[in-house]
């Protein structure tokens, strides 16, 4: 488990969004570009709250070590292999169905679509995620 801290800037429905300052494990990181920022120095990071802070506390939350590797697989890893697996079918069914098409830009055209249905997948996961609250970091304590 990773622990951080930040301030409580808005609360609703048992959860709450915290602005963190970026650490200096931002600036190596893949996603910074796609975090949440509120400025180049904070980011806002949602969190289920089970000791009732308020807005304006400074709270420690914990985002689990393999919620992020498990994130970092999900976003990462399975659009490539969905890329992969796309350009290799595409090379191999055009001679299976004795299909006359241009193998390369059918290969090519196959993996793109792969990595569509790969990131509608991995959209419809967030929505099943976020309502079972799976990889949501949680609130500890108050400071």
């Amino acid at each position: 488990m990773i622990e951080e801290e930040g301030t409580v800037i808005e609360k609703k429905d048992g959860r709450v969004m915290i602005r963190v300052p970026r650490s200096s494990a931002c600036e190596s990181c893949a996603s910074r570009a796609i975090c949440h920022s509120m400025t180049e120095t904070d980011m806002v990071i949602e969190a289920d709250d089970p000791v009732g802070a308020k807005v304006g506390d400074r709270v420690v939350f914990t985002v689990g070590a393999a919620d992020i590797l498990k994130a970092g697989v999900l976003f990462y890893l399975i659009p490539l292999l969905a890329f992969i697996i796309g350009v290799v079918l595409g090379q191999v069914l055009p001679d299976a169905l004795s299909l006359e098409v241009n193998t390369d830009m059918f290969s090519t055209l196959l993996g793109l679509v792969f990595v569509v249905l790969s990131f509608l997948g991995l959209r419809l996961y967030g929505k099943v995620a976020e309502k079972t609250r799976l990889m949501r970091p949680r609130v500890l304590r108050v400071v």
